[in-house]
């Protein structure tokens, strides 16, 4: 089992990384090439006397190497890849040497702990404890979520009064104030859409920055009034609306939960920056359930995000489900493995049409109006560029339906190139008004266009 050069590429930190290790990627940079069913390893003659020792665990795929890289994988470990992927003759199948067999030996031993570790925590004696505690620290921040909605009420009044047309002339700083109040009184939900709100106005010089941001107002507002009557409301629902507020399920609990075994294919990723958190959004689908999910990983400061699963690959296993009106984020079980590339279209993506997308689209708004975005897969839809508009890019299927591209898409003419003037298959986000293509599907191969993995 391999992934292919560019599946190997995306799992790099940055674009210096992948440059890097495809320099790696060379017979003559290495020695002691081996590898059996579960791992990969071998020698790379660095600056130092000794050889870096690199190594990967396939069923992570999970990178090790005793080389000074703070970068996650390094350039060894991508290097070492690529060269399997192109040439596996050159590793000779054998028993793993002792620092291998060291590093997949603790790998099991940790997991064995975690497993161990969480069967203590699930008696009725930690969890009554833990539950307690909860309900203190749940207490506390009760009050001061609402100590922040209350400023929240009387900022959102002050600007309905005042209106739209004067949202340009108050100073930038207002929005990074309350988005900060917001933190101090732990509702970073809300502070994320106070950010989005400011960057809606002042973003952009063109016309529309109107719409954008009555519509980020209005949700501002129904997850307020929402917050209001929580009690009333759904199960699920309460989880979408403490989550837009900033509540976050530890990822014990979900694990409680009964979870879904299936294969699931790996459609797309989205890389997102707030403030000084970044974060990756992997999208996957059930091959027998139909189902999607969404694994979300996240960065802080310098920290660089951790290897998200590689566009177009099939992992077997199980997961499970984060509570919510229309359950989408989930959490990998221990038996989630990477199995292939895919190397055609799956039973999981099954031709489909914009009504039927639109209307399974309409079905998980009614259940969730928090709903932010919503994957789709569009089958035989072709790039279309009309300069002069606000959104130039568009997807056009064969009976004329099109779909407007979302002005922050900058790979247009990436996919553009793609098509090369053909219909193509194309996973993306419907944002409610535009659409976010994050892959396209090309001759047996799946293109990575989320921006920031494009770039690396």
């Amino acid at each position: 089992m391999s992934l292919t050069a560019e599946q190997i590429l995306a799992l790099a930190p940055d674009a210096a990384s992948a440059k890097a290790g495809t320099g790696q990627a060379s017979l003559s940079k290495w020695s002691g090439l081996g590898g059996h069913a579960q791992a990969l390893w071998g020698l790379c003659q660095g600056s130092g006397k000794e050889p870096y020792r690199a190594q990967i665990d396939l069923a992570g795929p999970a990178f090790k190497c005793n080389c000074p890289s703070r970068k996650f994988p390094c350039k060894h470990g991508i290097g070492l890849y690529l060269l399997y992927a192109r040439d596996s003759a050159a590793f000779k199948e054998t028993d793993a040497p002792q620092w291998v067999s060291d590093w997949l030996q603790s790998r099991e031993e940790r997991s064995e702990k975690k497993s161990a570790k969480e069967a203590e925590a699930a008696t009725p004696e930690a969890i009554a404890a833990r539950e307690a505690s909860q309900q203190k620290r749940q207490e506390k921040r009760q009050g001061n979520v609402e100590t922040g909605l209350a400023v929240l009420d009387a900022w959102l009044e002050d600007l309905a009064r005042d209106g739209l047309a004067t949202l340009r002339s108050k100073p930038s700083r207002d929005w990074d104030a309350m988005a900060a109040r917001l933190v101090d009184t732990q509702a970073p939900g809300l502070a994320s859409r106070v950010r989005r709100l400011g960057l809606s106005i002042y973003g952009g010089s063109g016309d529309g920055w109107e719409l954008a941001a009555a519509r980020e107002l209005a949700q501002l507002a129904l997850v307020r009034q929402a917050y209001a009557r929580l009690a009333s409301l759904p199960v699920g629902l309460q989880h979408e609306v403490r989550s837009a507020i900033g509540w976050v399920t530890s990822q014990e609990d979900v694990l409680a939960q009964p979870g879904v075994h299936d294969r699931w294919l790996v459609l797309g990723a989205r890389s997102m920056e707030d403030g000084r958190v970044g974060s990756c959004a992997t999208f996957l689908r059930g091959e027998s359930s139909g189902r999607w999910a969404m694994l979300l990983q996240f960065s802080a400061g310098s920290q660089a995000l951790p290897p998200a699963p590689p566009t177009g690959a099939i992992y077997q296993g199980t997961v499970h489900f984060y509570p919510a009106a229309v359950p989408m984020r989930v959490v990998f079980a221990d038996d989630m493995k990477l199995r292939n590339a895919a190397p055609g279209v799956p039973p999981a993506v099954a031709p489909t049409s914009f009504a039927i997308e639109f209307e399974r689209y309409a079905q998980a708004l009614a259940a969730n109006p928090f709903l932010e975005s919503w994957p789709m897969v569009l089958e035989q839809v072709t790039p279309v560029h009309e300069a002069g508009n606000a959104m130039p890019w568009s997807l056009r299927a064969a009976n004329g339906d099109a779909l407007a591209v979302d002005a922050a898409f900058l790979q247009g003419w990436q996919l553009h190139a793609l098509a090369g003037g053909h219909p193509l298959r194309v996973f993306g986000l419907w944002q409610g008004y535009s659409f976010i293509p994050l892959s396209a599907y090309v001759d047996g191969r799946t293109f990575n266009l989320d921006t920031d993995a494009t770039a690396s």
